[in-house]
């Protein structure tokens, strides 16, 4: 049967730019996928960001989250899909609103990737905001009504080393929160093509992608175009998107292979 993704933009970006760029109607042909992608409402911002730092939108009862949540559920009974949870991704302030999802309805999501975000509830005004999102989280636990650890899915959390825009610390703050702040169980360094990443295992439940050298941005993107070798960024049509760079691995294919692993169960190894 087909199970559902959920794809969040962030700022600055549409759900039409996450599709192209992400490539993810590509997987959902391949993999029997049932692809949605939220759209933050006109007018929220100017940069069109989704408001993760406002109460209203760190709690399941009211705000952003309660929106998002709602449209799935009836999604899913659009679409005659099974209860099954849905599987998450997000991207920037789509990845903090991700984290929200996680922590305020733990249930609802199987599995979840989030590249350049933070954890739920680090701030509740936009001025605490942009300043952890440039100093790093605080050391204080989260100030939101939901608890991330009520997430008992598997996490992937992917972050680039240079980015300018998230503190790459708070990759392990997501870590830390949702499922262990103990080190990584095992750690290995990759290399695809003139990228390096290290990717850290978590109780087989996390997983930590850090690149080298990779800004604000969705790795590996070009690839991911159906007709990437006329509309990529060296294609005869050149084509770019914000937020999308075409160095790194492919953060693509990454998420939908941690995402369409099989959970373990009880029991096994």
């Amino acid at each position: 049967s087909a199970r559902l993704l959920v794809v969040v933009h962030g700022c600055l970006l549409s759900s039409e730019f996450m599709a192209l760029g992400s490539g993810f109607n590509k997987v959902a042909d391949n993999n029997n996928l049932v692809v949605f992608y939220p759209q933050v409402p006109v007018g929220t911002n100017s940069f069109d960001c989704w408001n993760w730092f406002l109460p209203e939108n760190q709690a399941k009862d009211s705000g952003q989250l309660r929106q998002i949540a709602d449209r799935i559920r009836s999604l899913k009974n659009e679409m005659r899909l099974p209860n099954a949870p849905a599987l998450l991704v997000g991207m920037s302030a789509g990845g903090t609103t991700v984290s929200g999802l996680l922590a305020c309805f733990p249930r609802e999501f199987a599995a979840a990737a989030i590249l350049a975000g933070t954890s739920y509830g680090l701030a509740d005004n936009l001025k605490d905001a942009e300043r952890i999102l440039r100093e790093g989280p605080p050391s204080s636990p989260s100030r939101g009504p939901c608890a991330p650890r009520d997430f008992k899915g598997r996490l992937m959390v992917m972050q680039g080393k240079a980015d300018q825009i998230v503190n790459p610390a708070h990759a392990q703050r997501i870590i830390s929160d949702f499922i262990t702040a103990d080190p990584a169980d095992r750690e290995e360094t990759k290399k695809e093509g003139t990228s390096t990443y290290s990717i850290g295992d978590y109780k087989g439940r996390g997983q930590l992608v850090m690149i080298d050298r990779l800004g604000h941005a969705w790795p590996g993107y070009n690839t991911n175009f159906r007709n990437h070798e006329k509309v990529g960024p060296a294609g005869k049509f050149s084509t770019r998107l914000p937020f999308f760079s075409s160095a790194g691995p492919n953060a693509t294919q990454l998420i939908w292979q941690f995402l369409n692993e099989r959970p373990l169960r009880s029991g096994e190894p």
